[in-house]
């Protein structure tokens, strides 16, 4: 198999895993037990998450379900959880990164038009709220102004309408 398919595996794993909110840790742990124990307690310690927990239920069944059809190619199976481990933090967050990329040039716009410097922004979005908090270099001033303003700039784009801002200025 190729190892663009197995990186696409993973990123199915991983999808579910984030899905089903089963923890970054847990997806490292099998990987882990993957490399380092034989498959039949990689199998049993699936089964026996699935039987305890009560998060990430379909992302146990999912890595589960790779492991019975890669049985026979342990080295596949390890890059597949490889991948699936390396790209969780990537599913989590890629609502959150696509709105930093579309942010920070109205961010940016914003500070530079004041004479303030960027530094930075962090998108943090949970249920319908978004909070934003932004970093400046050389900001003397107002922050609940500024973050009025930005907060203006943004909520003018779509990709933010229907969300409740919520932006910190540090």
């Amino acid at each position: 198999m190729s190892e663009e398919a197995l990186k696409e595996l993973g990123e199915e794993l991983a999808k579910a895993a984030v899905d089903s909110e089963m923890s970054a840790k847990q997806l490292q742990t099998i990987y882990q037990l993957v490399k380092t124990k034989p498959l039949a307690f990689v199998e049993a310690h699936l089964k026996r998450q699935l039987s305890r927990v009560d998060l990430g239920k379909a992302g146990f069944r999912k890595a589960l379900d790779i492991l019975m059809d890669y049985r026979a190619d342990k080295t596949s199976l390890e890059k597949i959880m490889m991948y699936a481990a390396m790209l969780y933090d990537d599913v989590r967050r890629k609502s959150e990164i696509d709105l930093e990329v579309a942010a920070e040039p109205i961010v940016k716009r914003i500070l530079s038009q004041r004479g303030w410097g960027y530094r930075g922004l962090k998108i943090d979005l949970s249920g319908g709220i978004c909070r934003i908090e932004v970093k400046t270099a050389h900001f003397r001033g107002h922050p609940g102004q500024l973050a009025r303003e930005i907060k203006l700039g943004l909520s003018r784009d779509k990709r933010f309408s229907g969300l409740n801002l919520n932006v910190r200025i540090k």
